[in-house]
């Protein structure tokens, strides 16, 4: 839908659009003229919610915008809950009932009278403590437990003033902005109901409240309290538990115990390691003195030659004295003394083998090394009584170390048992001291306050009655509107050449506006001309120029203008001094300006009769231009090859019907059997829509209008 099409709409259903919202709103304004006069009061109440205190969370809860809503949507919730309003509308009551005499600034004399009526003089009497609003509430509260059907239910539940239903209706509860300020509102046709209503209903909020805060504190105290028993007797059994654990295994301190042990055995196998390095050295020592000690018999055999030779040698030397006494025995003595060279050499090769047995590799003397042995073995005996007393002492730390090592897990786990049993006390003794300064902030000052008092209403708010005149106006032109657009859209009716292209598929030769509905200012002379000059012109370009032309016309029914139209295609090809004849029924021949015949072809049935017919009455004629104007096609069956015969078939269709599809799948059918052209005249078409296939209608306009149309265009 183009904006073009949507203003023709709107200019064609000007009258609806402006005169229907225009009439509701003046019926608005006649029906609103008793309207009840409103009065509304409001009370600022600081909340602080944002500032509250926890119990467990150090002193100040967390705020985020989905918890500081959550707040406000719970206060909202208690103000006008059931148990706050009901509170509320019987302290009013009370406060009503109590008054010694009707007063306009607590209630206005009509409605202490229809008080009255709904409560009978002998409860009235009952319930009624003068100038006492205590006591009269009490024998309410009274009255409404013993009695199921007691009057003040039918108040609490349907009277203007008291019933909660319609005090919550018309209660209004606000944040202020993004503040801790919440407003409550109140309104309704009497300036002092609407005042002790909202100052009866905040003062029941807030003490309403506080008590509820004051019994979740309470119930908070008992809980840390008793969880605090609980965690107490867990600790004590933990530390008894670790207590009775290190005594029975006689820990002083585990850590600097095992890590003297630890420090022991270090040592001790370094010890150790020194003493089997000495004792190795001592051993080795022994071996090379004790390897010097193997030749000492060797040495003694060797002494005791050296000391045979010696004496053999002193006997000869003493033989030698006594031949040298004698003459000539030096023979003898050479002899004697050759045995003393060759003894003396063997004492010789002996004293030089004895010196090497007498002395160490290293030039050591024998004695001196002997001493060293003695040494190295005390000493090597001792190092091997201190090996043995290091083993005896380091079985005593291996299984000192064995026997106090799994004591550490225990002893941790026993530990960590105390530290968490301590850590859960200290949390709950914390909290518990948090809910005691709750429970002190809340005794020292509430947390709801009232920053601006319930006002009294001494002028009724402004009338919305022109709110409720331009609602209704606006609101109707909006219906208005909306109802003229969706029957833009669901019209099924052929109504433009482009729809009916769409619909039909075939082309459009002309139209022909409803003229009816033809406004004053029209020059309809002009435009018949320019429509009949238009259809000519489409339908004269599917027939030569020379030659008989044989034209059809039809329609699917009645009234659709066949014959209406004929008469402006017959007077058109006169003017052009055509030779025209028009075959036709007997009742429409009478309206045609041109030579007419009359063809009653409705009684014929048998379609190759019917063939025979035209062709004995038409073969002869000398007209350029024939004319046939065949029956409906819901009245008589189509002749097809007939129609194929002529030059073109012509369609004529009211555009304001509707296109059905019985329409759709009768042109299907057709259109497959027809060889002709087969055109469209659509009839019977709104001025907007004639003008998107003939062109502007003629008519006489304003400039203001002439250029309107040339910008929307």
């Amino acid at each position: 839908m183009t904006i073009k099409q949507i203003i023709r709409l709107l200019w064609k259903n000007k009258f609806w659009i402006f005169l229907t919202p225009i009439f509701v709103a003046i019926g608005v304004f006649f029906l609103t003229q008793d309207l009840p006069r409103v009065y509304e009061s409001s009370t600022l109440v600081f909340t602080n919610p944002t500032s509250d205190r926890g119990a467990t969370d150090g002193g100040v809860v967390r705020m985020d915008f989905y918890t500081s809503n959550n707040l406000f949507d719970n206060l909202t919730l208690i103000v006008k809950s059931r148990k706050t309003v009901t509170e509320a509308s019987l302290k009013l009551l009370a406060k009503h009932l109590a008054l010694p005499e009707q007063k306009d600034e607590v209630l206005c004399i009509e409605a202490y009278q229809d008080l009255k009526s709904h409560i009978p003089a002998p409860i009235w009497e009952k319930l009624v403590v003068t100038n006492d609003e205590e006591k009269t509430l009490q024998n309410i509260l009274q009255n409404i437990e013993e009695n199921d059907n007691s009057p003040i239910e039918y108040l609490l539940r349907e009277h203007e003033y008291y019933s909660v239903n319609k005090i919550i209706e018309r209660l209004s509860v606000s944040r202020k902005f993004s503040s801790d300020m919440m407003e409550i509102k109140y309104s309704t046709n009497d300036a002092g109901i609407c005042y002790y209503t909202l100052k009866i209903l905040a003062e029941s909020f807030m003490s309403g409240y506080s008590n509820m805060k004051e019994l979740e504190n309470t119930n908070t105290i008992a809980y840390f309290q008793n969880q605090l028993n609980i965690a107490q007797n867990k600790l004590r059994k933990a530390e008894e538990n670790l207590k009775g654990f290190m005594t029975d295994n006689r820990i002083l301190n585990y850590y600097e115990q095992g890590k003297y042990l630890d420090i022991a055995k270090l040592e001790h196998d370094q010890d150790e390691e020194r003493s089997r390095r000495l004792l190795s050295g001592t051993g080795y020592n022994l071996e090379q003195i004790e390897e010097m000690f193997e030749n000492f018999d060797e040495r003694q055999v060797i002494i005791e030659n050296i000391s045979k030779l010696q004496d053999q040698i002193v006997t000869r030397n003493l033989k030698i004295q006594g031949l040298s006494v004698l003459e000539n025995q030096n023979l003898q003595i050479e002899n004697i003394q050759k045995e003393i060279d060759g003894l003396e050499k063997e004492i010789k090769e002996l004293s030089d083998l004895l010196f090497k047995n007498s002395n160490s590799i290293q030039g050591v003397q024998r004695e001196t090394i002997l001493d060293q042995w003695l040494t190295l073995k005390i000493s090597y005996e001792e190092q091997k009584q201190a090996l043995d007393v290091m083993k005896t002492r380091k079985s005593y730390l291996l299984d000192k170390i064995d026997e106090f090592a799994p004591l550490g897990a225990e002893l941790k786990k026993l530990e960590r048992e105390v530290s968490v049993n301590e850590e859960q006390y200290l949390s709950i003794l914390h909290g518990l001291n948090m809910a005691y300064l709750q429970k002190y902030d809340l005794e020292m000052s509430a947390t709801q306050k009232l920053i601006d008092e319930p006002f009294y209403p001494k002028t009724p708010q402004a009338s919305k009655r022109m709110l409720m005149v331009i609602g209704g106006m606006l609101g109707t032109g909006g219906l208005v509107l909306t109802v003229v657009l969706l029957s833009f859209f669901l019209d099924s009716s052929i109504k433009s050449g482009k729809r009916a292209t769409e619909l039909t598929s075939l082309p459009v030769a002309g139209g022909w506006i409803m003229e009816k509905d033809i406004p004053k200012n029209v020059y309809l002379d002009i435009l018949q001309n320019n429509l009949i000059k238009q259809f000519y012109n489409n339908l004269s370009m599917h027939f030569s120029n020379s030659g008989q032309k044989t034209l059809l016309f039809y329609s699917h029914q009645n009234g659709e203008g066949k014959t209406f139209l004929l008469q402006f295609f017959a007077k058109e090809l006169l003017q052009q001094n055509r030779s025209v004849i028009y075959c036709g029924n007997k009742e429409d021949v009478e309206k045609m300006p041109c030579e007419t015949l009359v063809m009653d072809i409705n009684s014929i049935s048998n379609p190759e009769k019917e063939t025979q017919f035209w062709e004995d009455r038409l073969t002869n004629l000398p007209h350029e231009f024939i004319l046939i104007e065949l029956p409906n096609t819901n009245v008589k069956p189509v002749n097809y090859p007939l129609i194929n015969k002529a030059n073109a078939l012509v369609k004529v269709t009211d555009a304001g019907r509707k296109w059905k599809s019985s329409d759709a799948y009768f042109n299907d059918s057709l259109n497959e059997m027809i060889k002709i052209p087969h055109l469209i005249w659509l009839n019977k078409m709104e001025g907007d829509e004639l003008e998107d296939i003939n062109g502007e209608i003629p008519r006489k306009r304003s400039k203001i209008r002439t250029k309107l149309k040339q910008l929307l265009s």
